[in-house]
């Protein structure tokens, strides 16, 4: 009988040294109670729209969206975000930044009831009142079934005149 190992590769006990170290209690993220999440939806114009996140691995964000509904779609169409840490109410954080990110709508099954999940450890009850307003809201149309993976880009410095 042969036995196989698995590489050392596979094993991921800790994040990579490139990840930023903000994705346990108390740090940014996690302790956020909800993020600002901006997109572009036309030539000049903008919209933000709150939603509750959950700290994914390599240094990503994790929200979920409807199918049916027209952030996903505009997400998928151009991932451009603006990211910034708001309170419980869906208003920017006092002393919090805007970061900026990019967006991919992903549409597995698997990986949207694992944010499910994790949504439901860190926010509780509020999850069963996003469920609850979004059935009032929109009727039957699924709620949370594609998953919105955002990777954030390290801050830049600023470049006096240019």
């Amino acid at each position: 009988m042969a036995t196989r190992t698995v590489p050392a590769a596979a094993f991921h006990p800790r994040p990579p040294a490139t990840t930023p170290d903000t994705w346990h209690p108390g740090s940014l993220w996690w302790d956020s109670k909800s993020v600002l999440v901006t997109r572009p939806i036309a030539p000049g114009s903008v919209a933000t729209t709150p939603h509750l996140v959950l700290p994914a691995d390599h240094g990503r964000l994790a929200f979920l969206l409807s199918s049916h509904g027209a952030e996903a779609e505009q997400l998928a169409y151009d991932g451009r975000v603006v990211i910034q840490a708001g309170d419980w109410r869906g208003r920017p954080a006092l002393g919090s930044r805007q970061h900026y990110g990019t967006a991919r709508i992903i549409g597995d099954h698997y990986l949207a009831e694992r944010i499910h999940e994790g949504m439901r450890i860190k926010y509780g009850a509020r999850t069963a009142l996003a469920r609850m307003v979004h059935r009032l809201a929109n009727g039957s149309v699924p709620y949370g079934d594609l998953v919105a993976l955002v990777e954030l880009h390290p801050p830049r410095p600023l470049m006096i005149g240019s």
